[in-house]
């Protein structure tokens, strides 16, 4: 894929209110393992619409296990 191609697919995915991380953004803010924030980025794709419903998900678990 060409770099204007590329270019023009996030822009349409912004403008549609997809916003995407970067890897080393969503490491950041995950707040878990890097490698397990790999993991889940390289599975489940750069969208910030399926990757913050992954990390609730995750974080209600673990609070559940903590209880």
């Amino acid at each position: 894929m060409s770099t204007s191609e590329t270019g023009m697919q996030f822009t349409e995915g912004v403008a549609n209110g997809e916003v995407r991380y970067d890897l080393e953004d969503f490491i950041r803010a995950s707040g878990i393992p890097p490698q397990e924030a790999h993991e889940m980025f390289t599975k489940y794709g750069p969208y910030k619409s399926d990757l913050d419903p992954l990390l609730k998900a995750r974080a209600d678990q673990h609070m559940d296990l903590m209880k």
